[in-house]
This record gives C-alpha cells, sequence and structure tokens, in this order.
C-alpha cells in the first residue's frame, strides 16, 4: 500500500471518529434543556460535520490522484457506524455530558497529533492542524467556563476557574 493509499485510511479513521463525536453531540443539543447548553452542543455538532465535509473532500481528491495514477484507490463505504455506541443524554446530571465531551475533545486532539505525525502532505495536514486547533479552543472553552470536568490524573472532578483551582 503506498503512501497515498495510507493517508486515506488515516483520514477514513478520523472521518469515522468525527461522524460519531457530532452524533453525539447533536443528541445532547436535541436533549438538552438550558439553552446555554444547546448552543454548545449545536456548536460541536456543527464543527464536526464541517470536519467531516473537508475531510471527504481531500478523501475524494487523494482518490482521484490515485486513479489518475492508473491505480486502484481504496473506498470504505461503512465508515459511517451505524451501530455504534450513542451517548445517552444524562438528563440529571449534564455535569456527566461535558465530562464526556471534554474527554472526547482531548482524546482527539490526541488522534490529530498522532496522524500529523505520519502525513506530510501539505493540504492535508493544514486542515489537520486548524481542526486541532479547533479542539483545542474547544478544550479551552470548556476549561473557561468553570465547568466541571475530569482530571484524568487522579480520577477525581476539579472546577477549574483559571488560575484558582478547587478540589
Amino acid at each position: 500500500m503506498g503512501y497515498r493509499e495510507k493517508t486515506i485510511e488515516h483520514l477514513y479513521r478520523i472521518l469515522a471518529k468525527n461522524y460519531q463525536d457530532g452524533r453525539v453531540y447533536k443528541n445532547a443539543a436535541e436533549n438538552s434543556r438550558k439553552l446555554h447548553h444547546k448552543n454548545f452542543f449545536q456548536k460541536l455538532a456543527l464543527q464536526k460535520k464541517s470536519f467531516c465535509k473537508r475531510i471527504k473532500k481531500e478523501i475524494e481528491k487523494l482518490q482521484q490522484e490515485i486513479h489518475f495514477l492508473g491505480e486502484e484507490a481504496p473506498v470504505r463505504n461503512n465508515w459511517k457506524d451505524k451501530n455504534s455506541p450513542i451517548l445517552p443524554v444524562f438528563r440529571s446530571e449534564l455535569d456527566g455530558l461535558i465530562k464526556e465531551c471534554y474527554r472526547r475533545e482531548k482524546q482527539n486532539v490526541g488522534m490529530y497529533n498522532n496522524m500529523l505525525s505520519k502525513i506530510s502532505m501539505g493540504q492535508i495536514r493544514e486542515m489537520l492542524l486548524f481542526q486541532k486547533h479547533s479542539l483545542q479552543l474547544i478544550i479551552n472553552e470548556i476549561e473557561a467556563l468553570g465547568l466541571r470536568i475530569y482530571d484524568e490524573k487522579d480520577e477525581n472532578f476539579r472546577y477549574d476557574l483559571g488560575s484558582r483551582r478547587v478540589k
């Protein structure tokens, strides 16, 4: 498998993850009772949708390049995993939903860092860097809002109040 084919496989992994996250955030937005939470999750769902559109365009470009070179481009039609688990909405505990959002976005930043270390194509790297930066902004927004977030080091909740932290 050539470099372009491997890049397509990496992009399909990111596409599937963003699609699944978008479904989770859309579900959370539809079931949130408070308007600011609904807006927050809608923003995340729309962001993931735009990420998916951009990634699909890059995959199509790479497939056209491979086809132009006379090779067979890998095609994955099952990246929309309909059976993927959808996060239940924590109606009674919104903190659980925010915690899951925070965990997912931190995980996504790590995945983007991994993909950036493997991909050297200019436009694709630029797209991945932009998306990674957008994810980091969401993480910063969660932390800046002072919402309860999960601290992976000691597995306890903490309040993030800027420079002052209370456990």
